[in-house]
């Protein structure tokens, strides 16, 4: 199902542009369906035993465990529902980084706030190493393997896929690096998982955090992939409760969330290899017009492996902010929607090399399901427009 204008998701004429997906993701029609009766009439706690309603409940948690397990190749056994990707960054880096020997970990300069926050928090405990990124936000995978094996390293955290430009890390060969030093290799897979494969087994991840609101499903539910499961990596929880989550994660289940979770990595799973090719080409058209009719315009990260979804563009001596005013019915970001209300300038574009003004003048175009050719080629007018407006230069032609 490529064509967007198949789904039942349909824009009214009057909203905004959408293309700020990495953000969030319109819920699915089809996922808030399969949702609906779990907030009404199978309304049971999973964790009730001794009736049918919770019966059902628990059934159809496990029926989502498998959904969301099949998206990325694990076992249901491995999957531990939580809140949000940060919520399982946190349980993941915060669990295996307090315990065990050969505690150092190494993460990268360009990770998601979430994260580097969790990484700030445990240097108190344990040596934390950053590594930088070349020009295009690449690793040296061969900086990996020293910083890795310099130290006793616990831990190595890479982001399977970034946030704000798009670049793929080289997962597969990051693992290599730290299971031969005797590591765990987390990844944030939180913008990957349902835009380009995630396979945790041949990738050799050991721990992965992603969330449902980032693939079309509901805002307020994650997942933590442990190798292993219950015999796996053992992590102190973050939330002590009633057992839940086989004593990972406590707290009563968040059914309708869960259910609509596992339905959104069902779709995903059949419709990501079209869907994908659809939106980058509607990505690179986007880019090949802005980069023809703009001088003085930049993108930025790796062009040749980036999600197909993301492009982040410079565009030389215009603010970000009053260029997304100025296109008041495209919606756009200046950086990722955890950071936004920062006055400081994206920390990934500045460790690509921008100065300050580069990175002020910098936009994230995400693109989804739902966005269309025609709203591509309106939004690209749009930019054209305010840009030449913003720099008080000529229309040229």
């Amino acid at each position: 199902m490529s064509d967007s204008s198949n789904y039942t998701n349909a824009r009214a004429a009057d909203t905004p542009i959408y293309l700020d997906y990495n953000a969030t993701t319109p819920v699915d029609a089809r996922v808030f369906a399969r949702m609906a009766p779990y907030f009404t009439a199978a309304f049971g706690n999973a964790a009730s035993r001794d009736h049918a309603f919770g019966w059902d409940a628990a059934a159809a948690v496990d029926e989502a465990r498998y959904h969301v397990a099949s998206l990325i190749n694990a076992r249901p056994g491995e999957i531990v529902f939580t809140s949000c990707s940060t919520e399982s960054i946190n349980l993941a880096l915060k669990g295996v980084a307090r315990g065990g020997a050969g505690r150092a970990v190494v993460t990268s300069v360009v990770e998601h706030e979430a994260v580097l926050s969790a990484c700030r928090q445990v240097e108190a405990d344990v040596e934390v190493s950053y590594l930088g990124v070349d020009g295009a936000g690449r690793l040296d995978l061969g900086e990996l393997a020293e910083s890795v094996g310099s130290k006793a390293t616990r831990l190595v955290a890479l982001m399977f896929a970034n946030n704000e430009i798009g670049n793929v890390n080289p997962i597969r060969q990051a693992s290599k690096i730290a299971h031969d030093a005797g590591a765990l290799l987390f990844t944030d897979a939180t913008q990957a998982v349902g835009k380009v494969p995630v396979d945790v087994r041949a990738d050799g991840v050991d721990l992965a955090a992603f969330s449902a609101h980032k693939i079309y499903g509901p805002k307020g539910v994650g997942a933590l992939f442990i190798r292993g499961g219950a015999s796996g990596t053992k992590l102190e929880p973050l939330i002590a409760g009633g057992g839940q989550e086989r004593g990972v994660r406590g707290g009563t289940l968040n059914v309708p969330g869960i259910v609509g979770f596992g339905e959104a990595c069902r779709i995903a799973r059949l419709e990501m290899g079209e869907e994908s090719e659809r939106v980058g080409r509607l990505r690179d058209g986007l880019e090949e017009v802005l980069l023809k009719e703009l001088p003085d315009v930049h993108v930025n990260g790796d062009r040749g492996g980036r999600l197909p979804n993301t492009s982040n563009i410079t565009f030389d001596g215009v603010d970000a902010r009053s260029l997304i005013r100025h296109m008041k019915d495209v919606a756009v970001s200046t950086g990722s929607a955890c950071s936004t209300g920062s006055a400081d300038p994206s920390h990934v574009l500045k460790a690509l090399g921008l100065n300050n003004e580069q990175a002020y003048s910098s936009v994230r175009f995400s693109l989804g399901r739902f966005t269309t050719e025609a709203e591509i080629e309106h939004a690209v007018e749009r930019v054209v427009s305010s840009v030449r407006k913003l720099r008080d230069a000529p229309r040229s032609g």
